[in-house]
């Protein structure tokens, strides 16, 4: 919708990178107000975020690397490249830093995982609205019926439009910019992925953070993360229609009524079915049941001592 915030012959301000720059002190400014109130002293977290945003970044890059360019893992240029980034790499790769720097440190892991998990999806609610601006992890091209109605100015700061229809899914965005570059897909209505996932994420962060004040164990509040979050990703999942790569394949008598799924190989691909962070949502869902029976349990146990 507008890529950039500054655009010169000698200077570029992508929205994308400031916004995900937002995101990041959003969810740190989030753990460290509350870090005293969970027994840890904030100023410990300090290499701590430091550890989340370059392992976030780097497991980021690694993700949409093996999901779309397996060979660019050992190629520097790749990795330096611009676009291209996962959401849930840097999730695994933020994860496995700050298990590293938190174990170092002598920081208790879960209520330190529960200070992260709403301010972990709050970051993904507004990380989404640089994608937004930026055109991409955009959606499947939808029928909005005859009549759709504008909501921006067609000469407006954003460049692209907001469709609105009674008809699902009712609002659909269009981009005259972004896209990947995909002409076919520029400048038509799409499936209001990104909005949709950012609604999701400050929507599902928001009542994870409320949920803090009102933990009844360590390990609660991520727990619960680990299995809602992903119901929302996997069910946006399936009207994307960017490159992410496939997972598991389907037939496509499953795939073809989710455009998401029939497109996430790439175009011209024969390849159908759930996409890599589908696969990894289905995980995190399980790890995230794993997690609440075991930490529940560890509570009971230590009020029965």
């Amino acid at each position: 919708m507008h890529p950039y915030l500054l655009h010169t012959d000698t200077a570029a301000l992508p929205a994308y990178g400031v916004i995900v720059a937002l995101a990041f002190t959003a969810a740190f400014l989030l753990v460290h107000a509350r870090a005293e109130r969970a027994g840890i002293e904030p100023d410990k977290l300090l290499p701590v975020y430091l550890a989340a945003g370059v392992g976030g970044l780097l497991g980021a890059r690694a993700l949409f690397l093996l999901a779309v360019n397996p060979g660019g893992l050992l190629d520097p240029s790749a990795w330096l490249a611009s676009g291209g980034m996962a959401y849930y790499g840097g999730v695994l790769g933020g994860l496995a830093a700050i298990v590293g720097v938190a174990l170092a440190t002598k920081i208790p892991l879960l209520p330190l995982f529960d200070l992260a998990a709403p301010a972990l999806v709050l970051a993904l609610g507004i990380g989404r609205l640089g994608c937004f601006m930026a055109g991409c992890c955009h959606g499947a091209v939808v029928d909005m019926g005859p009549d759709p109605t504008a909501l921006l100015p067609a000469d407006g700061f954003l460049h692209g439009q907001i469709w609105l229809s009674s008809q699902f899914p009712f609002f659909a965005t269009e981009f005259d910019a972004g896209t990947g570059g995909v002409a076919s897909i520029t400048g038509r209505p799409l499936y209001p992925t990104q909005l949709w996932s950012s609604i999701a994420g400050l929507g599902v962060g928001g009542a994870l953070a409320a949920l803090w004040e009102r933990r009844r164990f360590d390990g609660q509040v991520a727990a619960t993360m680990l299995l809602v979050e992903p119901i929302f990703r996997i069910a946006i999942e399936a009207f994307r229609a960017d490159h992410r790569g496939v997972a598991v394949a389907l037939p496509q008598s499953l795939t073809s009524l989710f455009p998401g799924l029939s497109q996430a190989a790439g175009r011209g691909s024969d390849v159908a079915g759930l996409t890599t962070s589908q696969a990894i949502g289905l995980a995190m869902m399980i790890a995230g049941t794993g997690l609440w029976v075991w930490a529940s349990r560890r509570s009971e146990r230590s009020s029965a001592v």
